[in-house]
């Protein structure tokens, strides 16, 4: 399915990288992901959809080289797909922890920080984020500013990269509304945090978001 000659090694150690990168993906079992395309799509191509999309996603994240990189996944990581993404990319499998997304997310990157200097997670549902993105979040990160968000134009957020825990961003946030970018950005200004802010993009959830998905797919060509 994935071809490991054309992969990079995702492997690191506390010695060549000073940070981690999260990835969180869902076990790709069809039904389960995507479930808003399901209509337009069906399961089986809603299914290889996101699979493509963290393929996608874990090349950006092994080609920036800013990080180890580690794959969180839900709701085990046993399926195959997950153990193949596992060897061809050299990453290790994590279990997502949490009652909620926001407890998941909160767990794996403090997890990162225990270990290394700072920690940033994305999801696999932002095929615009490029090698050039991470990179700036790193270099944001490097030069001082405590938080760097990569915001989604749905209202949420694409990345989310950390220099020390900020537990107070994951509590009794409304995941998965419209609100969630703007809490944030509140939350941080009461907090007296500095943070910074990527370019904008869109995730790829609804069947509206398609034609834009195909536009990229045939630059990329």
């Amino acid at each position: 399915m994935l071809s490991v000659s054309a992969l990079t090694d995702c492997s690191g150690n506390m010695n060549s990288q000073a940070g981690v990168l999260c990835v969180f993906t869902k076990a790709p079992v069809p039904g389960s992901v995507k479930t808003r395309l399901i209509p337009t799509l069906g399961k089986e191509k809603t299914c290889e959809l996101y699979q493509s999309l963290l393929t996608r996603t874990l090349t950006t994240a092994c080609s920036s080289g800013i990080a180890q990189v580690r794959l969180y996944c839900t709701p085990a990581t046993e399926h195959p797909f997950l153990q193949e993404c596992a060897a061809d990319f050299g990453v290790q499998l994590y279990l997502q922890e949490g009652d909620d997304l926001g407890e998941r997310m909160c767990s794996a990157l403090n997890a990162g920080l225990r270990e290394y200097a700072y920690a940033l997670v994305i999801g696999c549902d932002c095929p615009w984020l490029s090698t050039g993105d991470l990179e700036l979040a790193y270099t944001k990160l490097k030069s001082g500013t405590e938080v760097v968000i990569g915001p989604a134009d749905d209202g949420g957020y694409y990345l989310l990269g950390l220099c020390s825990p900020q537990n107070t961003l994951f509590e009794d946030m409304p995941w998965g509304g419209p609100t969630v970018l703007g809490e944030t950005r509140q939350r941080l200004s009461s907090a007296g945090i500095n943070w910074d802010e990527l370019t904008e993009y869109p995730d790829l959830d609804r069947p509206e978001d398609l034609p834009a998905y195909q536009k990229l797919l045939d630059r990329r060509d």
